[in-house]
């Protein structure tokens, strides 16, 4: 099979088998991305791959394999925080910024010998509903799997419109320190692949608790298989679920981004001529009309005279969803849902609940910490 075509998990049995070796991968991954013109990639990775493909190598040859994936290359949105390579989560107001560390989940990719490929496209701060490139690129065979964040739906909008599989966690599997926030208390990073086992292994080496972000967890229940009952029918507070998203994310997006003012952080503008300037023109000219967009919604939800008629009754529709969501969980299995449909992708967001995107378009909704039912085979 094609390097292209090939699962992740398939890559990775024939590099520890000897059947090729990491550099060999990476020259058929580099060559798809040249060819392609598809521009799926913000940032290419290719002499800090193939130097680390060397040290990788030497302990695959020795027997040393670290991880199911040790020696398999792997793209990543560029939300994602990588030291030293250009993270701008889509955005002028980072242009230029090379973080000086590492986010947790690039530690634990480092850890399990995978191989970063290069830094994938993704709309302002994940704010929009463009296809992101770290699916294109799986889809492209540009990259055997990625990694991508999901705040309202975007990872696993991608995959499904891709064709692949999309693995969005349970809120607090995986560590968020490092990752631009958009939504923080709905961002999440999570697995693209061609395979649903793909996604399982990947997740298994990205989850787990991290001190950095008190929001993590670790332990999650053992792999069972998905035994769901037949469900007809939507949940009534499915309504509510969109303008209760919009509401929240906006709110925490006016808060997350307020710190790109020009002055710690974020564009500067050269225009600038005093404080008021410095404010004004630089988040003008650093952020996209989306971003303002939210920002602004989120300043107007936030407004003393208008917390409690917004933010606070969004709050308060965010748990009776919850409550919707685990009442329905403790009938069935899972939920199957659209994953085109904008309102069956927040639900999955605000509850803070797993989800599959599938290859055919849908995707499934399991228990909290039930990711490993929902990628069994």
């Amino acid at each position: 099979m094609p390097i292209t075509t090939s699962s992740a998990l398939a890559l990775a049995a024939r590099l520890h088998g000897g059947e090729m070796t990491i550099a060999q991968a990476l020259d058929a991954c580099y060559a798809a991305i040249e060819n392609g013109g598809k521009n799926n990639f913000i940032t290419l990775c290719k002499s800090q791959a193939y130097a680390r493909a060397g040290e990788i190598q030497a302990r695959l040859d020795a027997g040393e394999a670290r991880s199911p994936l040790a020696g398999v290359p792997v793209a990543v949105d560029d939300r994602i925080c990588t030291k030293g390579i250009l993270t701008t989560a889509g955005s002028k107001a980072l242009e230029g910024f090379a973080p000086p560390y590492d986010a947790a989940v690039m530690e634990k990719l480092d850890a399990a010998d995978m191989i970063l490929l290069g830094k994938t496209s993704v709309d302002e701060f994940g704010m929009g509903r463009a296809v992101c490139g770290a699916a294109l690129a799986v889809q492209a065979g540009e990259a055997p799997i990625a990694l991508c964040c999901d705040t309202g739906g975007e990872l696993r909008l991608s995959a499904a419109k891709c064709g692949v599989f999309g693995l969005r966690p349970t809120y607090g599997a995986v560590s968020r320190y490092g990752l631009v926030a958009y939504a923080s208390s709905m961002d999440q990073i999570g697995p693209i692949a061609r395979d649903a086992a793909d996604c399982a292994a990947l997740f298994d080496i990205i989850k787990g608790r991290d001190e950095r972000d008190s929001t993590t967890c670790g332990g999650a229940p053992p792999l069972r298989g998905l035994q769901a009952k037949p469900c007809i029918g939507a949940l009534p507070q499915i309504d509510y679920a969109l303008p209760t998203y919009h509401i929240l994310a906006s709110a925490e997006a006016s808060s997350n981004l307020s710190r790109y003012d020009g002055i710690k952080y974020g564009h500067a503008s050269e225009k600038a001529r005093n404080l008021r300037d410095a404010y004004v023109l630089s988040r003008s000219e650093g952020f996209g009309t989306e971003a303002k967009r939210r920002v602004l919604l989120g300043n107007f939800v936030l407004d003393a005279g208008r917390f409690d008629a917004y933010y606070q009754k969004a709050l308060r529709a965010r748990r009776l969803i919850q409550q919707a969501l685990f009442a329905a969980l403790e009938e069935y299995d899972a939920l199957a849902a659209p994953a085109d449909d904008e309102s069956a992708l927040v639900l999955a967001s605000l509850a803070g609940l797993p989800a599959l995107a599938l290859p055919d378009g849908r995707q499934i909704v399991g228990r909290a910490f039930g990711e490993g039912m929902l990628v069994a085979p």
